[in-house]
Parts: structure tokens; C-alpha cells; sequence
């Protein structure tokens, strides 16, 4: 006889990963843009930014987040991650590193996020390509 599970498992989210080599494209304007439309839509949303040298993801969240504070408008905010960029001796000691802030963001998203949208450097790197390696979509530019 088949019953229904006592709990019901809630999905992961729905990652969208922006990415390109190339400086200057917009990936970081996309993804502001997709974050906001879904907030708006009613959908939870987490933020992560991989460029922790420029952290231009970072700025447009605590942007908005300033903006709506000082203009007293509860204005719709992702959750935000901002990813620092290891500055260890060691490449693998990076990238472990990085990995593992990588992996706690993510985690933290997993439970009370709808999406993740998830802004990379302009630059092959190790956090670029683990990013595309769990993203449900892909929008590059």
C-alpha cells in the first residue's frame, strides 16, 4: 500500500548563472535585472557575486538596499552572498577555499530560496566554472 511521505522535500532552487569572459557586457546589469523582475514576480531570491575584486553585484544589492532605506520605500532585495576572493600562497588553497564559501552560500540558499542568480568575474576562473556547473540556466553575453 503506497502513502504519502509524512514531510513533504521542498526542490532545490532554480540557479541562473550570468557569465563571459569579456569585461563590460552587462552580465552584472542582467543579473540585477533577473534578480529583480523574479523578487517582483513574488519569488525568493539569493544573490551570489564571484567577483570578489570588483564585487560590482555586491554594489548594486547594498545600491538598492541604501537607496530604499533613505527614500523609506520597501523596496523588493535578494538575499545576498558576495564570495571573497582568496589570497592565499597556494592556487589549491584557493580554490578550497573559495569552494568552501562557495558551498556555504549555496547551502544557505538551498531551503528558503525559489532562485539563485549568480553573477561570475570577467575572467575564466575556478568559481566561474563551478558555478556553471550546478546553473539550471545559463544566460551569457
Amino acid at each position: 500500500m503506497l502513502t504519502a511521505p509524512a514531510y513533504q522535500l521542498r526542490p532545490s532552487p532554480h540557479v541562473v548563472v550570468v557569465g563571459n569572459e569579456k569585461g563590460g557586457s552587462g552580465k552584472t546589469t542582467i543579473a540585477m535585472h533577473v534578480a529583480v523582475a523574479l523578487l517582483k514576480a513574488g519569488q525568493r531570491v539569493a544573490t551570489i557575486d564571484l567577483d570578489g575584486r570588483q564585487r560590482t553585484l555586491t554594489h548594486y544589492v547594498e545600491s538598492r538596499r541604501g537607496w530604499a532605506r533613505r527614500s523609506q520605500v520597501d523596496l523588493e532585495l535578494p538575499t545576498h552572498f558576495c564570495i571573497a576572493r582568496a589570497e592565499r600562497p597556494m592556487v589549491a588553497e584557493n580554490e578550497a577555499a573559495e569552494c568552501s564559501e562557495f558551498q556555504r552560500a549555496v547551502a544557505a540558499a538551498q531551503d528558503r530560496h525559489d532562485f539563485v542568480v549568480i553573477g561570475t568575474p570577467p575572467h575564466d576562473s575556478y568559481l566561474m566554472r563551478l558555478a556553471h556547473s550546478i546553473t539550471d540556466t545559463l544566460v551569457t553575453r
